[in-house]
């Protein structure tokens, strides 16, 4: 059975090759097996609010929920925390909750899924006294 595989100078086209084949065949497997699975990139996401319009009693603030990864998100929730006496109105395109002075707004049904590079509008309308806006605590998480 040694000589199977290798037949030293006697070795036929036919072995040499079928050698060759079974090595190689081998040498694959054993390269998939050892190989670290690829891992996905993490789903990740940002939220700012780049445009406020304050005035008297109140505020508008225009904001955006930024896909940061490569991966597609298939829904968000954004919470932050107002520095002052912020209360809002609405917070247009999410279903929002504030208790105090934090707030958690998540996607609906129709602007839950933002591809990689993407964003969602969304808007914060509110009142405060003298126009504040103020966040802090401000957070994107994925879900």
């Amino acid at each position: 059975m040694a000589g199977l595989f290798f037949s030293g100078a006697h070795e036929t086209g036919f072995r040499r090759g079928r050698t060759l084949w079974i090595a190689a065949a081998a040498l694959a497997a054993t390269a998939a097996i050892g190989a670290p699975a690829a891992h996905a990139d993490s789903a990740s996401c940002s939220v700012s609010f780049p445009t406020v319009h304050s005035f008297p009693g109140g505020f508008t603030a225009e904001g955006k929920v930024v896909n940061t990864s490569a991966t597609p998100l298939t829904g968000w929730r954004v919470s932050w925390t107002f520095t002052r006496d912020e209360k809002l109105f609405s917070l247009l395109t999410t279903s929002w909750t504030q208790t105090g002075r934090n707030v958690t707004a998540t996607n609906v049904s129709w602007n839950g899924a933002i591809a990689p590079g993407g964003s969602v509008n969304i808007t914060a309308v509110g009142n405060s006294t003298g126009g504040t806006f103020g966040l802090s605590n401000v957070t994107c998480t994925p879900l």
